[in-house]
């Protein structure tokens, strides 16, 4: 295929044009927006105390973030509280409000299935508002207000949102509310992070977002930002969503799956560029270790697992919390079935769930929720708690479910665009896909074919040698290649065909173009 035929294909994902900013939809379309933002006003003005509950994933901790940058500007005082994965469980629990003295608690990212919670505040008098975008059940808690748009009576248009959208939003309302000047806009870059991080269709109104939110990241005068520019991105002038994706994402995520999520939130409000830098040291280093507990478990699990079952159900003793829902993602890829890795303690399994194609799991969980102790998630992941008395009851009933789907939802759809020329993997090439930035879930970066090139080199790279670059040739010209994929060794003199994702290396301020290797043909 030629350049101009790569431009048709991906135009056609955009048949209406891109969303402009000023185009999004009011905030009092979110369902009791109005009214969650005229309590929060009531709180500021009456100097009430006000806690706000995150969560521990990257999309919880920008959310708690963003409130509580926004609510410092306004120069009032409010107490964050991240959940601790290992000692609190996932969201606002009834024993996380033990340590609660509030006057009004707002949740971020998480509520929608806080029933108990919801009852407890109440009895106390103590006024709960939801901000969410997780499915709610049929029924939903008995709270002051829950924002979330995936409530069947919202009339926002845009449903996949993330939580640090539905904040961002709730937040502009209550600027108008207060008739208070605060540029709202100085948080897109955290708004950016968390759609791409949550895997948020990168289409429509989250395109326009988070295209305008990394453009926003160097530029913002967050200590936060300016550490990672100096210690992660160094002479680039500009990130992409992959930079998000594969450089920022795990780091953040990594302090609330190995150790406390709070670290990553102080990272992100740091007051000065010495505290940021100290922290993002003790992120980085979870994140190292993080990678080698993750590689040890998915080692045991793929070795002991039954891949011929239709979803892949394993758990083992005292498994880290933290990765599970990772080495799940890993499992998808490697045997293309749907899965959940539980850990086991204490008579109690938790456990982590992620899909593919067009396998529901949110369905796998809703049939089998009176099994549950705790459970929430949306179609393509999901999470949940059961004794482990019930873990065959679940089994037989997720198999039951998962006969609804056909071979074609296990599909994942084709992101092979087709076969480019070697000779046109050059710089117009890019100049072509920046248009199209930021890609990502709904919006995937192309994937293009090389067949029959010739492997000219050879040899293994990273700290543990744990990746391949190859340097190929054909039609006389050759291109780097680096392969993350657990294949075996590449020799050289072979020929090989390949789909790839094409990338900038940029080294020495000279920037050539190579192939991130994606699948064998």
């Amino acid at each position: 295929m030629r350049l101009i035929d790569v431009e048709t294909k991906l135009s056609d994902r955009f048949q209406n044009g891109f969303v402009p900013i000023s185009s999004i939809p009011k905030p009092s379309l979110l369902k009791d927006s109005e009214k969650a933002s005229k309590r929060i006003v009531e709180a500021i003005q009456k100097n009430e105390r006000i806690t706000v509950i995150g969560d521990y994933d990257v999309d919880g901790v920008t959310s708690s973030s963003i409130i509580y940058l926004f609510f410092k500007e306004l120069g009032v005082d409010i107490e964050i509280v991240i959940p601790n994965r290992f000692k609190d469980d996932y969201g606002i629990t009834p024993s996380l409000l033990d340590r609660v003295d509030a006057d009004l608690v707002i949740t971020v990212d998480n509520g929608i299935h806080g029933f108990s919670s919801a009852e407890i505040l109440k009895k106390r008098g103590t006024d709960l508002i939801i901000t969410d975008h997780h499915n709610p059940s049929d029924s939903i808690p008995d709270a002051f207000a829950i924002v979330n748009p995936k409530q069947k009576d919202c009339e926002y248009p845009y449903k996949d949102i993330c939580g640090a959208q539905v904040i961002w939003l709730l937040l502009a309302e209550v600027k108008k509310v207060l008739n208070f000047q605060i540029d709202m806009g100085q948080y897109l870059d955290l708004v950016a992070i968390a759609i791409i991080s949550d895997v948020m269709p990168i289409t429509n109104l989250n395109h326009s977002l988070v295209k305008l939110g990394l453009k926003k990241f160097p530029q913002n005068r967050r200590f936060a930002n300016q550490v990672l520019m100096d210690r992660v991105f160094k002479d680039k002038r500009y990130i992409i969503s992959d930079d998000v994706a594969f450089q920022i994402s795990p780091r953040l995520n990594s302090s609330g799956r190995m150790e406390d999520a709070t670290l990553s939130f102080q990272f992100l409000v740091a007051d000065n560029y010495l505290e940021a830098v100290e922290l993002f040291e003790r992120i980085n280093q979870l994140n190292i270790e993080r990678k080698g507990v993750e590689k040890a478990i998915f080692q045991k699990v793929v070795e002991s697992v039954d891949s011929s079952n239709p979803i892949i159900l394993h758990y083992g003793e005292d498994l880290h919390e933290g990765v599970i829902g990772i080495v799940a993602s890993r499992v998808v890829d490697r045997f293309q079935k749907p899965a959940f890795i539980f850990s086991l303690k204490n008579g109690v399994l938790k456990g982590s769930g992620r899909s593919l194609g067009n396998v529901d799991i949110f369905q796998v969980l809703k049939d089998a929720q009176h099994l549950f102790l705790k459970w929430g998630g949306h179609k393509m992941a999901g999470g949940l708690s059961l004794k482990i008395e019930n873990f065959k009851e679940f089994q037989k009933s997720a198999f039951k479910t998962m006969e609804r789907f056909s071979k074609d939802d296990f599909q994942e759809k084709s992101k092979v665009f087709g076969e480019l020329d070697i000779l046109d993997l050059d710089l117009e090439l890019f100049s072509v896909l920046d248009k199209f930035e930021p890609f990502g879930n709904e919006n995937e970066k192309p994937v293009f074919q090389l067949k029959d090139v010739l492997v000219k080199k050879s040899f293994r790279m990273g700290s543990e040698k744990q990746f391949q670059k190859l340097v190929v040739e054909k039609n006389s010209k050759e291109i780097d290649v680096v392969v993350f994929s657990d294949i075996e060794d590449i020799q050289i003199g072979d020929k090989i065909s390949f789909s790839y994702r094409p990338s900038l290396n940029s080294f020495r301020n000279k920037t050539t173009v190579q192939a991130m290797f994606y699948k064998m043909l």
